[in-house]
């Protein structure tokens, strides 16, 4: 006779066996890491891209920088500069005399700085410059006019003369007393004399450091002409290499008709007639001023990177920089890289010789 179970006490308990529990806790471990996985892909992903979004922000910061001091290059408020002869700037001037404007009677012996000048070594003013980079002067007036009782005593102004009675086509000093800017404007009436416009001389270099003695950054940096000193600007980090181009308009009307990476001395290989047809009569490559003179566009080329490494990533490449031999890399390290590339025309210079 079999027994009667009393209905309050079941034969078995509801709940999870220790093989079910121990499954159950193995499958939310590989569900755990698959979620962990998963967001340190992600995480990684959104630095990755941070990264790169800001390289490239700064590449092109970078190209927009010099194009358009390149574009203004030249300028100083008036179209009577084609009588100018020019000169080689001085790279680190201490004073208004040695920024290169020289006022003469005769218009056609005056002379102004070349708008542009490529530098082979670095002046006593920088350092810190990344070996193998390209170091640009530029020169030029502000275009924001001031009137000559409103210069500043320790900043340096031109004042260009359109009146034919003024003996001096221009005049250069600082502002310490109006009375040394006395041209006039075209009515040639003293009480109506000509606006000053502010000297600006800048050098564009790449330097090895952003906050020099704190990190090893590389960065875009100018020196610029103020208050009687060069002084040193941080522009753009993470601008490792800049070569640049030059466009020399061979035969006067205003175009660039060959490149070089160095007017001063081009190699020649890139002025051979194989790769830069020659001129009737053959252009002289010798004159190193005349090559500078007439350069009418530049060839810019930046190698920009990102601030910090790449885990997973080496940098095996090597990046052509226009003319410049040899390419940049390989760098073999974890660092991103990208060259950015644009061409900037001195307007200045180029559209004095265009044929109206």
């Amino acid at each position: 006779m079999r027994a009667r179970l009393h209905p309050g006490h079941p034969r078995h308990s509801l709940g999870f066996t220790l093989v079910e529990l121990m499954v159950a806790i193995v499958l939310s471990m590989f569900l755990m890491i698959g979620l962990i996985s998963l967001l340190v892909s992600t995480v990684n992903s959104r630095s990755e891209l941070d990264k790169t979004g800001r390289q490239i922000e700064n590449g092109r910061y970078a190209l927009q920088l010099l194009s358009e001091d390149i574009q203004m290059a030249g300028f100083v408020g008036a179209s009577s500069s084609t009588a100018f002869a020019t000169v080689a700037p001085v790279a680190c001037p201490t004073n208004v005399a040695e920024l290169g404007y020289f006022a003469m009677t005769s218009p056609g012996t005056s002379t102004v700085p070349l708008p542009i000048y490529g530098l082979n070594s670095t002046p006593g003013c920088i350092s810190n410059v990344m070996a193998g980079t390209a170091m640009l002067v530029v020169t030029r007036v502000n275009t924001n006019v001031v009137s000559p009782a409103a210069a500043v005593a320790s900043e340096a102004y031109l004042q260009v003369s359109t009146c034919e009675n003024d003996t001096l086509p221009f005049a250069t000093a600082s502002g310490a007393s109006a009375a040394s800017f006395p041209l006039m404007q075209k009515n040639c009436l003293s009480s109506n004399l000509a606006p000053l416009r502010k000297i600006v001389q800048r050098v564009y270099f790449v330097s090895t450091c952003n906050a020099c003695g704190t990190d090893t950054i590389p960065t875009l940096k100018m020196a610029e002409y103020l208050n009687g000193e060069m002084r040193i600007a941080p522009l753009v980090e993470g601008i490792e290499n800049l070569q640049l181009d030059y466009g020399i308009d061979m035969d006067g009307n205003g175009s660039p008709d060959c490149y070089t990476s160095n007017p001063g001395s081009p190699p020649a290989a890139q002025i051979a007639a194989a790769v830069c047809p020659q001129t009737t009569p053959p252009y002289d490559w010798t004159a190193a001023m005349t090559n500078w003179a007439n350069v009418m566009a530049v060839r810019i080329h930046v190698l920009g990177r990102n601030t910090a490494a790449s885990g997973g990533w080496t940098d095996a490449r090597t990046y052509a920089m226009g003319l410049a031999t040899p390419a940049a890399g390989p760098f073999n390290d974890n660092i991103k890289r990208h060259v950015y590339s644009t061409v900037a025309r001195l307007y200045n210079s180029s559209g004095q010789r265009e044929t109206p």
